[in-house]
């Protein structure tokens, strides 16, 4: 089903992007104060959060950043990047009225498996649309083995370079069977 809010294609993640009962896990890249305009057109100053995944932005009200503060035990934004965070939508009563917010869950994710790079043993981090996982799958079925994103676009390189030297090779083959 599709939430008429996604059709407006606002630039910061909002409870319309959950299904009923989803949670995210994100990673926190970096958190920063930003000039917000909002859908009637003011111009606020606003905390938000970036994450690492494919995700967008999120704008962290005074609820969500003590929530973060107190999970990872530090006030200081720089001290919360590469944390993660489980993000839901809770229902909370506001203006008067109970909406959907975006809220953060106080618990500490528990920790996903690491997967290292078998050609220079970096920890995966995630890549495009895929988290490390994603990631590893891929690589292990297009290269038989685990790489990063870095590694894997080498690996690519050497295959295709690997491809154009041995089709001048067939092609002659191919050429000398015609004689």
């Amino acid at each position: 089903m599709t939430h008429w809010k996604k059709l407006s294609n606002p630039n910061y993640l909002g409870s319309y992007a959950f299904e009923k009962g989803q949670e995210m896990t994100l990673t926190i890249a970096s958190v920063r104060e930003e000039t917000v305009i909002g859908a009637d057109g003011k111009k606020e100053d606003c905390i938000v959060a970036h994450f690492r995944e494919n995700v967008k932005p999120m704008i962290l009200n005074a609820t969500n950043c003590k929530a973060i503060a107190k999970l990872y035990r530090t006030p200081y934004i720089e001290e919360w990047v590469g944390k993660q965070i489980v993000v839901r939508v809770q229902q909370v009563k506001a203006f008067g009225d109970v909406v959907d917010a975006l809220r953060i869950k106080p618990e500490i994710p528990t920790k996903a498996p690491e997967f290292k790079c078998a050609d220079c043993g970096n920890v995966l981090q995630p890549f495009g649309n895929m988290n490390a996982r994603g990631l590893a799958d891929y690589t292990r079925q297009n290269y038989g083995k685990v790489l990063c994103a870095e590694c894997a676009k080498k690996a690519k390189e050497a295959k295709a370079a690997k491809e154009a030297e041995e089709k001048p090779d067939e092609q002659k083959e191919t050429e000398t069977d015609a004689k």
